[in-house]
């Protein structure tokens, strides 16, 4: 075995929150229908901030899915998961943790947000419950920054 004091990361995870939940089901038979979903995924870095001994930055994951049965929408679900995560100003330079937190801090919110989606749509009655598919954050990533040199062409 390998003490767990050897391979510690100089970025950690500290705590992750619900900041905002939504979710509305329709009773719409769908026995003969076939169910399309839909999934939209966003990110926004809230805060770094540094101290004396380490950084620490918050980040959201946001997931809006949605399911229609033809025309009808059958269900709606908005969740915004936040994570907090530290990195060792000894051994980051700010620029680096900003990156740790972008692509590791959302692989870990997106896998906390597929876990409560599963858990939240099974006991609320969906059957089969919602699994989300396995996102590329290498992917999301790179269309946010394209969104927003877009957005920022079409301001000028």
């Amino acid at each position: 075995m390998i003490n767990a004091n050897r391979v510690l990361a100089d970025f950690q995870f500290v705590g992750n929150r619900v900041s905002d939940f939504k979710i509305e089901t329709r009773d719409i038979r769908t026995n003969e229908f076939k169910v399309h979903v839909t999934y939209d995924f966003y990110y926004n870095i809230k805060e770094v901030k540094e101290f004396e001994d380490k950084y620490i930055g918050y980040i959201e994951f946001i997931t809006v899915i949605k399911a229609k049965v033809k025309n009808s929408i059958l269900f709606k679900i908005n969740l915004t998961m936040e994570g907090a995560f530290i990195g060792n100003t000894q051994k980051l330079k700010q620029e680096d943790f900003l990156s740790m937190l972008e692509l590791n801090g959302l692989t870990t919110l997106s896998q906390l947000s597929r876990a409560y989606i599963l858990t939240v749509t099974s006991l609320s009655g969906i059957n089969p419950p919602v699994k989300l598919p396995m996102i590329n954050i290498f992917k999301l990533m790179q269309e946010k920054k394209n969104n927003e040199v877009n957005k920022n062409k079409q301001q000028e």
